[in-house]
Parts: structure tokens; sequence; C-alpha cells
């Protein structure tokens, strides 16, 4: 038995300190790789609507654009194709006119370069009486 102790105590191994150590630097360099994630995808949620917004703003200049050629009169992705008089009101995706070669354009299908975006048919894309594009939620939801 002695024999055992003797071989135990000449093997080398971490004490409970070293080990309590190694356990604190594990823990602070997970807390911050998870701090810097969350402001990273933070960061992309607020870049990705930034970009939906942009193109969707185009998009509804050049469907005003078309639209304006096409039938002698501006219309807009709106349920009456007209721009609120005051305030703002919600972006019809589905809207569509006919063109001068008698082809139905549809906004999110002809309009939009990309894709639609997210959320686009939760009532949260809207346009104000100038034709500006805004998104009715927090770029942290998005």
């Amino acid at each position: 038995m002695n024999n055992v102790i003797m071989k135990r105590k000449g093997q080398g191994g971490f004490t409970f300190m070293e080990l309590m150590i190694a356990l604190i630097i594990f823990i602070i360099a997970v807390a911050l790789v998870i701090l810097a994630t969350q402001g990273f995808f933070t960061k992309a949620k607020g870049t990705t609507m930034a970009v939906d917004v942009r193109d969707v703003q185009t998009g509804v200049g050049s469907y005003a654009t078309a639209s304006q050629l096409a039938t002698g009169k501006a219309m807009y992705p709106t349920s009456d194709a007209q721009l609120p008089a005051v305030g703002n009101t919600t972006i019809d995706f589905k809207a569509s006119f006919v063109n001068e070669n008698g082809e139905v354009e549809i906004f999110y299908r002809d309009f939009l370069s990309n894709k639609l975006p997210r959320h686009w048919d939760e009532g949260v894309w809207q346009i104000d009486n100038r034709g500006t594009v805004s998104v009715n939620m927090n770029p942290t939801d998005y």
C-alpha cells in the first residue's frame, strides 16, 4: 500500500488552483466570443434591413416611372395606386398595372432586383406621402 502512495506522490498533475485558473480563463474567453457574435448578428440584421429598404425604394421609383410611361399617370404599389395624402400607407407587393405592350407588370416580380424582402406580407413595409419607403420594425427584429 505504501508503494502505491509513494508512486502517486511522484506523479505530476494539476493542482486545484491551476484547474480553477484555467476554468476562469475559459469562461472569460467564451463570454467574449458570445458578446462579439451578438453584436455581429445585430449589425447584420440592420444591414440586411437597410439593403432591403434601398431595394424597395428603387423599385417604387421604377414602378412609378414605368406606370407613368404606360398609363400617363404615376402609380404606386399601394392598395389604391396612390401615395397617401398624409402619413403612411402599407406597400402592396402584389400591385400591378398594364404596360404599353399590354403586359401585366407586378411590383415584386418586375421591380425588385433580388427577391421579396423579409416580412413583406406582414404590413410593416410603409410608404409615405413623399414616396419614401420605411419598415415599421426594430432593425434587431428584422
